[in-house]
């Protein structure tokens, strides 16, 4: 007992003792926080969409609703372009109205030529939609013709600097536009992905060329409105002053709706929409993994700290001889507990600081990480509650310790073997949960980026000719002439879903069938591997705009109309509803379903035709191995054909697949950090484990040593007690993650099937990961060949 007191007297010699131990606790928190805090800085950053622009929540878009007389329904963010002039004199609970039209011009300054994609903006735009300038005046930046406005990015791109108030850019090579303002960069989380605003005054805008012709009712304008103070605009009014100005029509019965900004980043997908949609399912699963890293992290915290109950129990009985208070014991452990929490907490902090510009290419957070005060203090707050809520078991159990029972009590008796069971048993279910979540989301992804397509989307080129050429099908033929061009064929988008054309079937029970119309040159069907089902395919194409009398559906509008087979179908007229009556078309052939980028909802039903003038998208299938050289070569063929017509617009289809699963590719990102920062959590707190186990069981260890015990003989031994927590994680674990795996994936339409190969993968992964860390461990400790352990007291 008086070595023992004189050993406590020491502060150097425990320092010597815990200090690793203390180094795992704290690397196990700072680790698991650092993933939480990132979790939470894109939730932030996902959930404050348009949010840096003042009074955002009075800010409305207004969206425009296909609604037909079933549940089906196609939506667009954009509206006719008359609606912002009829809103603003006829609607007394709107304020003001303003709008934008998406367009893509050359232009030209002294430092740069470029295709840029901008807006063509209201001159009273600013006013509605109040972004921040750092140089001008933006409440009359875009009240003269030729005036634009771009932010500070777009300024350096343009001219090299920031000042550039009164510089001119060249728009197509002829007309010039004068800077009169400059915004302050925007936020990655923002619904407005162009920054370049021109001034619709100009007569050769798109703005004012709708407003000459107010008979165009399509859908061609984002129109935000203000609301007056205190007043609501419901759909029903909305909807009754389009009717009364005409926009609403037999063959596109359009509803209205308004919503506030902020809140139309979650909404479904729509057509045109006004930026890549959010959505919640990614949000909750991201938060899910986050929680599972800090239990993780909190229950290794929790473990390392309740090990040392047998190394501590001596330490805390002579304490409590010497006279202190239960109560005093399990606060002295409790504020060692939080001293380690705070180091791990500050550590955390600083290596989100440091690492998030790494990550930020791919989660987009862009701001800095802790520029709300507000968000750095509560994440720590939170941080340090729920660690030390893990800290107060081992301090209980400390502090419970009886003078009396601790003396010559085993190290490894019942109580402690049972804790450090369960804490295994829950470290390893976690890990698995972990591992299994993060490979299925992997596997949906791969699916929804290759094999949901049925074909290599990194050989297709898309190529946009609707700003010139909408009619013309000649460039097909020269393409193909190409060495490097295998197939091209000519449609209205497709496969891009987006500039979606609503068309309506009157089926003979009277009811409206809501479907996507499609135009589609001969090609097609087979240059995207579409089966024919049934009947035939189109042999040519017609340039009138007469409407189509020949089409061919596809598998879901033959399911919507009813009938049982596809050759049923063929050779049937179908009514489509149109302004001046229904017209008739005749069903040459019935296709399968073709799979574009949206594997989230069923197939739409679609309507083909082979009318050429809604041309405006040429798919191209090159060759490998000479995309480049092929790619120059189209340019050049483009520029000799359409000299005036500007840089040819174009992407691959996988950069468009992409796109539309950024948010998957994101939370599979995510997810595949917070795995491998799951691992190394565990790892540590197996670290722990194994050094606690090597302490107190050494003089089993020399022993075994001195009747001449093998190397491989002692890592067996160490290894043995983790069998069964390890099953029973399994048991745990598996059931689990399998039914959260289901549950996640049926909310695709389209989706892998869970595989048992992916639990039995998680499975030996962990395995692996625990095993392998105790057994290296094991095989790197300083043999205890000495009879100094048989000789030691502690």
């Amino acid at each position: 007992m008086m070595r023992l007191a004189q050993g406590f007297g020491q502060p150097g010699r425990i320092l010597s003792r815990y200090w690793g131990m203390s180094l795992l606790k704290v690397l196990s928190l700072a680790i698991g926080f650092a993933a939480a805090f990132i979790v939470a800085l894109e939730v932030r950053s996902e959930l404050g969409f348009d949010r840096f622009i003042p009074d955002a929540d009075n800010i409305y878009l207004l969206r425009t609703l296909y609604a037909p007389d079933g549940p089906e329904q196609v939506s667009s963010d954009q509206s006719p372009a008359g609606m912002a002039k009829w809103l603003a004199k006829d609607s007394p609970s709107i304020d003001a109205a303003s709008r934008l039209v998406t367009a893509e011009w050359p232009m030209r300054t002294p430092r740069i030529t470029t295709q840029q994609p901008f807006y063509w903006a209201d001159s009273n735009f600013f006013d509605l939609v109040p972004l921040k300038a750092v140089s001008g005046d933006l409440s009359h930046a875009l009240q003269k013709p030729d005036s634009i406005v771009l932010t500070q990015k777009m300024a350096r791109a343009f001219f090299g600097r920031e000042d550039v108030v009164g510089q001119t850019v060249m728009l197509s090579d002829w007309l010039p536009v004068t800077v009169t303002a400059v915004l302050a960069d925007f936020p990655d989380n923002t619904s407005f992905g162009r920054q370049i605003f021109i001034s619709s005054e100009a007569g050769y805008s798109m703005l004012s060329i709708l407003d000459a012709h107010p008979e165009w009712n399509w859908t061609s304008c984002l129109t935000f409105v203000r609301l007056k103070p205190g007043a609501s605009a419901p759909a029903a009014s909305l909807s009754a002053l389009a009717t009364r100005h005409g926009v609403s029509s037999r063959e596109h019965p359009m509803t209205f709706e308004i919503v506030a900004l902020p809140r139309v980043h979650f909404l479904p997908r729509a057509d045109a929409p006004i930026a890549p949609r959010g959505h919640p399912d990614t949000i909750i699963a991201m938060i899910a993994v986050a929680i599972l890293i800090v239990v993780l992290a909190v229950v290794n915290f929790s473990e390392l700290m309740a090990i040392q109950i047998d190394e501590r129990r001596h330490e805390m009985a002579i304490r409590k001889t010497l006279g202190a208070k239960t109560h005093e014991i399990c606060l002295q452990v409790l504020v060692e507990a939080a001293i380690l929490v705070s180091l791990a907490l500050v550590l955390a902090a600083a290596a989100v600081e440091r690492f998030l510009p790494v990550l930020d290419p791919i989660m987009r957070i862009g701001q800095s990480p802790w520029s709300e005060a507000w968000f750095l203090w509560g994440s720590l707050s939170v941080g340090f509650i729920i660690a030390m809520l893990g800290a107060f078991y081992p301090a209980l159990a400390l502090a419970s310790v009886h003078p009396r029972l601790s003396r010559n009590r085993p190290p490894s008796s019942s109580g402690p073997s049972l804790s450090r069971s369960l804490w295994t048993v829950a470290r390893f279910s976690l890990l698995i949960l972990l591992l299994m979540t993060s490979y299925t989301v992997y596997q949906q992804w791969r699916f929804a980026t290759s094999d949901a397509l049925n074909h290599d989307a990194n050989r297709i080129l898309l190529l946009n000719t609707a700003s010139d050429v909408p009619a013309d099908v000649t460039l097909r033929k020269p393409l193909l002439a190409l060495k490097g061009v295998q197939k091209a064929t000519y449609s209205r988008s497709l496969p891009e879903q987006s500039n979606i054309w609503p068309d309506w079937i009157r089926r003979a029970d009277g009811q409206i069938i809501q479907a996507q119309r499609q135009s589609v040159d001969p090609h097609f069907f087979e240059f995207y591997d579409v089966r024919s089902l049934a009947g035939q395919t189109f042999s040519n194409t017609y340039a009138e705009l007469t409407p189509a009398r020949d089409v061919v559906i596809n598998r879901a509008a033959l399911q919507a109309l009813g009938f049982k087979a596809p050759q049923d179908a063929v050779g049937r007229d179908i009514n489509l509803a149109r302004d001046t009556g229904d017209i008739v078309s005749h069903v040459i052939g019935v296709v399968d379903n073709i799979r574009l980028a949206d594997i989230r909802e069923p197939a739409a039903p679609m309507i083909f035709d082979n009318q050429s003038a809604f041309f405006n998208r040429l798919s191209v299938k090159l060759a490998p191995g000479s995309e480049t050289e092929t790619i120059g070569q189209i340019d050049r063929i483009w520029r000799q054909a359409y000299p005036r017509a500007g840089p040819l617009e174009k992407q691959f289809y996988s950069e468009y697949v992409r796109a539309e699963y950024a948010d998957m590719y994101q939370q599979w990102y995510v997810f595949g950090l917070l795995s491998v920062i799951g691992v190394t959590v565990c790892i540590f707190g197996l670290i722990g484990l194994s050094i606690h186990i090597y302490r107190t069981d050494r003089k089993e260890i020399a022993i075994r040593n001195a009747l001449g015990a093998s190397k491989a003989d002692l890592i067996a031994l160490r290894l043995k007690p983790y069998l069964r927590p390890l099953l029973i994680a399994n048991l745990i674990a598996g059931p689990l993650a399998w039914g959260i795996a289901v549950t996640w994936l049926h909310t695709f339409a389209l989706h892998v099937n869970p595989s048992w190969l992916t639990f039995l993968l998680a499975s030996a992964s962990t395995f692996l990961i625990a095993f392998g860390t105790l057994a290296i461990h094991t095989a790197l400790a300083q043999p205890a060949r000495s009879s100094s352990p048989l000789r030691n007291l502690e």
